[in-house]
């Protein structure tokens, strides 16, 4: 360290740098999945040994939270582990009945943290998960991560978190981060945690996590020896039968599961790892029956009753829709999608909320209810559609008329229309909900703001309204099931909100004395309205930061360089509410 640069809430050495890297790591693997719930990480320290100012310490010290706030984290372990049910077992062998009890304790402890976090008024809305302790010089570390709650609550998952004293991942959310928290526990074994990076990569943390939430979901399904059944599915997606994709529904509750009607009982059940045997079963399901397995064979034909009751969450089916998909399910809500080996979350449903206030943003007068009908039959697409609402929508199917079909202005059936998007092109209506063009070709001048990893419908759409054309709404759905509504607007908001977010941090960042938890907490604030912000506003913002800066490269040994924040040409006053 160097002369003024100390950690005061000391408890090794690579602590900041430690933080940093399970942020990454966990930032890396929830985008790979498709999550965008704005992780961040902290770690706690109970003193354990030693004489030392901290009897908690916080990574990092100049964040939000002070030792004081967790003060009562200790009595509130103690009390979980009293309420414990299994605090009164005993095991016959000394040494394993202390490790048992110690662990659980340090569950406790964990729990209690997590509490304590989520109780702090300016941790609202944020869902924490903490891992175990790992003792680390004298103190018990533990790696807490948060995420937006509502964010979460979006995810698709399921009620269970512990069946037979099993934990149970509720989403490839939670799982994903309980292997982090579980890989980041074992690094701080390593002398000098910190001073390098975890050494997995996001994608082996997705590909683990999705063993473990697959296996602890089939927990609740009766069947304890599922680790390796995410790889079988996979195996099963990916072989042909005499040169078709797999397709097909394998459902996977017990051969006594009152839910489960068995139409044909095999005498001799398939065992699961003959995947070239399951697949030729796979074939023999469809519209009228599915393919029954209890996880370790296949057993039968049979549906999954009607009066199934959901909440008890004993019965969950895996889909495979093509060559290397697979989507597994629960009560008929998919829970995650694997494409060629490549896990993720589900493709979220049409976001009518979105399409609604774009519609009444960009015009004045409209039939929200046909265009959301409009929007949903597109959806039920086979391979991919678009749908174009157009302000002008007669003078555009008139200028693309060459590369497209006019029509006499009509509202179609959702039947219709959806048959309508098994033809190349798309489907272009008004604000009133009539079609009047279809198989449509769409035009426009590439401007650099196209995605060359995504497909034609997308980049066309990209292309045609940076265009100058009328006002215009684009919905493209891909084959592999992602939807866009383009143009991608930022929300609406309350100008006075943005304003008292750039006088607050100016009031901080002027102080006589900087306290640094606020002037941290002020500048994400305004850094979350970035696009708001005017040209005057951006250039009183990076001075008053000057001084910020200036005080962390004298006091602080690890320091994230803040950018400097610029208008946004785009911006306007449609943005306010």
């Amino acid at each position: 360290m160097g002369e003024g640069l100390y950690i005061r809430q000391f408890m090794w050495a690579y602590q900041p740098h430690f933080r940093i890297s399970v942020k990454v790591r966990v930032e890396m693997a929830l985008e790979a999945i498709g999550f965008a719930g704005n992780p961040d990480v902290v770690l706690v320290g109970f003193k354990a040994a030693g004489e030392h100012e901290f009897d908690v310490c916080i990574e990092p010290e100049d964040g939000p939270y002070s030792p004081d706030e967790l003060a009562q984290v200790r009595r509130r372990a103690a009390e979980l582990y009293a309420s414990h049910p299994d605090h009164n077992m005993i095991h016959s062998v000394a040494h394993v009945h202390e490790q048992r009890h110690q662990e659980l304790r340090d569950r406790m402890r964990a729990k209690a943290l997590e509490e304590a976090f989520e109780a702090m008024p300016r941790e609202q809305g944020r869902k924490s998960f903490a891992s175990g302790s790992v003792r680390v010089g004298d103190y018990e570390v533990h790696t807490v991560i948060s995420v937006d709650e509502a964010a979460l609550n979006k995810v698709p998952q399921i009620k269970t978190e512990e069946r037979d004293r099993f934990h149970v991942y509720q989403s490839l959310v939670h799982a994903v981060i309980r292997e982090v928290l579980g890989r980041s526990a074992r690094v701080l074994y390593i002398p000098g945690a910190g001073s390098g990076s975890l050494p997995e990569s996001g994608d082996e943390i997705v590909r683990s996590a999705t063993e473990s939430m697959v296996r602890s979901m089939l927990y609740c399904a009766g069947f304890w020896f599922g680790s390796e059944n995410h790889l079988l599915m996979s195996g099963l997606s990916a072989l042909p039968y005499e040169g078709r994709p797999g397709a097909g529904r394998l459902v996977i509750a017990q051969q006594d599961d009152p839910a489960i009607e068995v139409f044909l009982r095999l005498k001799h059940p398939v065992k699961m790892r003959n995947v070239p045997a399951v697949r030729k079963l796979l074939e023999a399901s469809g519209s009228q029956s599915d393919l029954l397995s209890d996880g370790d064979s296949v057993y039968g034909l049979g549906v999954v009753t009607p009066d199934y009751d959901a909440d008890s969450e004993t019965v969950f089916s895996v889909s495979f829709t093509a060559r290397g998909v697979w989507e597994f399910s629960h009560a008929g809500k998919a829970l995650l999608i694997v494409r060629d080996g490549i896990p993720h979350l589900p493709t979220p449903m049409l976001d009518e909320d979105y399409l609604a206030d774009l519609v009444s943003r960009l015009f004045s007068e409209s039939d929200q209810d046909a265009l959301r009908e409009a929007a949903q039959a597109a959806g039920s697409h086979r391979h991919g559609a678009m749908l174009i609402i157009s302000g002008d929508a007669a003078g555009e199917a008139e200028r693309l008329s060459p590369q497209s079909w006019s029509i006499e202005p009509t509202r179609l059936t959702s039947q219709l229309l959806t048959q309508l998007t098994d033809m190349d092109g798309a489907v272009l209506v008004d604000p009133q909900g009539r079609c009047h063009a279809i198989g449509v070709i769409l035009d426009g001048t590439a401007h650099g703001r196209g995605d060359p990893a995504r497909g034609s419908r997308f980049n066309n759409a990209v292309r045609y309204l940076d265009s100058e054309r009328p006002p215009a709404i684009v919905i493209v759905y891909s084959s592999d099931g992602v939807i866009n509504i383009l143009p991608q607007l930022h929300p609406r908001i309350e100008k006075q909100i943005v304003m008292d977010a750039v006088e607050r941090y100016l009031a901080v960042a002027s102080a006589e004395s900087l306290n640094i938890k606020e002037c941290n907490e002020a500048w994400d604030t305004v850094k979350s309205f970035r696009f708001y912000l005017s040209g005057a506003q951006c250039e009183a913002l990076n001075r008053a930061r000057v001084r910020v800066d200036e005080w962390e490269k004298q006091s602080r040994n690890l320091r994230i360089i803040k950018s400097d924040l610029e208008s946004d040409p785009e911006m306007n006053d449609s943005y306010w509410l």
